[in-house]
């Protein structure tokens, strides 16, 4: 549980540039990612987990704008 915990203080720290250039960085993979289905995927797990990552930074971007 701690590392949860700790984990969670290191997100709040962050500023919201960096994560702005996280998220269009995801974004961009995950394109890729779904423009590769038609071909044979390496791994299709990666979208899912991608899609959660954005969700992760969308969520602490938000939780940025709500402490002002």
């Amino acid at each position: 549980m701690a590392g949860k915990k700790e984990a969670a203080k290191e997100a709040k720290l962050v500023s919201k540039a960096p994560l702005d250039e996280q998220l269009k960085a995801k974004r961009e993979e995950l394109l890729i990612a779904r423009q590769g289905l038609g071909s044979t995927l390496q791994n299709p797990h990666r979208i899912k987990a991608l899609k959660k990552d954005i969700a992760r930074i969308l969520t602490q971007i938000n939780a940025t704008k709500g402490d002002k």
